[in-house]
């Protein structure tokens, strides 16, 4: 390929892109995203209002059905991200049971289509609990939603145990994310299904506990998590067993809120904080930014957003960050991304915002040196040690001076040692796979001299032998999608830049012409659905796409037009 051509064309690529990054910058400098829309979130927020008011909410339940026969696909199944490929047996089943109690008769052929998808991939044995198995993953609440739908008898649902508001914090804990759901469907069966004298009696004392503690967990806006998903569990559990009113108008409103104009509603909000910060990551890589006028609002924004009290019901201390507010909590990951984009917009480390966010990092290690994102020392869900947001959180102090010989650092990049494959790779729990987790890897190696070692090289080797024949990530998968992604196109081609790859070389040269070539007339990228909350819930996300695809094109014009190196 003609190189000059090659750069010329990149050139206007990351122009274009640029214009379309500033152009959604809101007016406090902050951006939002827009994650897919999700079956599941719309399956839950149709039950919801249809059971609030189905007359008072009648449009609205109206459009969330004309959105989930819209996305039903050719093979009468649902997916997990809009209609992106593939069908999904958990959330079809959702999609069915949203439909069989508010739409049975004008939905026939889809409620039909969708029993024949199930029954076609063995639904009953590979979605979790159907057939007794324990709650793993957020289809495994599916047999308590069909009992609820009457798709199934009322009493043959995973048991959510209310009363693990009553174990130590230390313990309970543990399920992190999960146990807004878990406590608000533990609630109801505590009050609808036959139990003992005594599991009756531990329910009746831990149903007031675990009422105030969804309280104090929520948002302002109503929403826990900023999860139209988990409203949905609240809602439709505390409407069950009729108690926590206040909560149960709580999420209402917050689903309200949420919906969006075509009816459904995604998995999250929005990630406002993390695109946020991405988008300064990219822009950084073509001009100062500490000293760009349309960014020191983002600087404001993103250092009034800290949380500067303790997130007391996780035992988090004071100084994260979450994905966004209100009712995002803080985490790792995006504490880790902020403070290096803190840094990058000319925040000193004497801060106060700066050492109180380093000391909440240097807090959250876990004991084998990694960081999970909520919770310390777990292993259960997502809530567990993590290569990738380990990596960010070494990144992040280093960034900020911190010796890559101190004690957290070496811990941390010894766990990274241990959890690396033999061959290179190590994976992410956040994102599908091995690309995200390997590319990280050969950032905070290089970041903390240590990128001509045998583990930066084996990670440099596995990126380069999992490109594609297209010059895109990745070569293969696991999960779905197929074929080659933004997403991992960029982090793998920005990762090689930064280890030290010849800009000028061949795999070089066909990441950067996968992306120019893939870039759309409104200069972004197509999102694929590689972030993961579970393996069977996933989402697409466009901020992710768009700014980590410009970051890589901008680090390889710095390069190939000798514009310093790296910082």
């Amino acid at each position: 390929m003609n190189l000059d051509q090659l750069r010329t064309r990149a050139e206007k690529a990351a122009e274009r892109a640029i214009t379309h990054l500033y152009d959604r910058q809101r007016e406090d400098g902050s951006w939002v995203d827009r994650l897919s829309s999700s079956t599941i979130a719309t399956a839950l927020g149709l039950l919801s209002l249809n059971r609030a008011d189905p007359q008072a909410h009648r449009e609205r339940v109206e459009s969330a059905v004309r959105w989930l026969r819209a996305n039903q696909r050719d093979d009468g199944g649902w997916a997990m991200a809009d209609a992106e490929w593939p069908s999904s047996p958990g959330m079809t089943a959702f999609g069915l049971a949203a439909l069989h109690e508010t739409d049975r008769e004008s939905s026939h052929d889809a409620i039909e289509r969708a029993r024949t998808f199930i029954d076609e991939n063995d639904g009953m044995n590979v979605i979790p609990g159907l057939t007794g198995e324990a709650p793993k993953t957020w289809p495994a609440a599916l047999p308590t939603i069909w009992a609820l739908t009457g798709l199934r008898d009322f009493d043959q649902q995973p048991d959510m145990p209310v009363e693990a508001i009553l174990v130590p914090r230390r313990w309970r804990n543990k399920v992190s994310i999960a146990l807004p759901a878990i406590l608000a469907l533990g609630v109801m069966q505590s009050r609808t299904i036959n139990r003992g004298l005594a599991r009756r009696l531990l329910g009746r004392i831990a149903e007031p506990r675990a009422l105030d503690w969804l309280r104090e967990i929520s948002g302002t806006n109503g929403g826990i998590e900023e999860c139209p998903m988990i409203a949905g569990f609240v809602y439709l559990g505390l409407r069950e067993a009729g108690v926590g009113t206040d909560l149960q108008l709580a999420s209402l409103r917050y689903l309200l809120e949420t919906q969006r104009a075509d009816g459904s509603w995604a998995i999250d909000r929005d990630l406002e904080i993390s695109v946020t910060a991405y988008s300064v990551m990219a822009l950084g890589e073509f001009q100062e930014v500490a000293g760009e006028p349309l960014l020191r609002g983002t600087r404001e924004w993103l250092l009034r957003n800290q949380w500067n009290k303790p997130f007391s019901q996780f035992d988090i201390p004071a100084g994260g960050w979450g994905w966004a507010n209100p009712s995002g909590w803080p985490e790792s990951e995006d504490t880790a991304v902020v403070l290096g984009v803190l840094a990058d917009l000319g925040v000193p480390r004497s801060h106060p915002a700066v050492q109180l966010g380093i000391h909440w990092l240097l807090t959250m290690q876990n004991r084998d040196g990694s960081w999970s994102e909520w919770v310390r020392n777990t292993t259960i869900m997502n809530d567990r040690p993590c290569p990738g947001v380990t990596a960010h959180v070494i990144m992040a102090l280093r960034r900020f001076g911190v010796p890559s010989s101190a004690g957290a650092i070496a811990r941390g990049l010894g766990y990274l040692a241990e959890h690396q494959e033999a061959d290179g790779a190590i994976a992410s729990v956040w994102f599908r796979d091995n690309t995200h987790g390997t590319s990280r890897l050969l950032e905070v190696l290089t970041d903390c001299g240590r990128g001509g070692t045998p583990e930066a090289g084996a990670a440099r080797k596995w990126l380069l032998a999992n490109q594609a024949a297209d010059g895109g990530w990745p070569l293969r998968h696991e999960l779905p999608p197929e074929g080659s992604t933004a997403e991992e196109t960029a982090w793998a081609l920005f990762a090689l830049l930064k280890g030290g790859e010849d800009p000028r070389a061949g795999a070089i040269l066909r990441a950067v012409e996968w992306l120019v070539d893939r870039q759309d007339d409104r200069g972004t990228w197509r999102p694929s659905n590689v972030g993961l909350y579970f393996d069977d819930l996933c989402y697409t996300d466009d901020l992710i796409a768009h700014t980590f695809a410009l970051r890589a094109l901008g680090r390889w014009l710095k390069l190939m037009t000798g514009r310093g190196e790296d910082r």
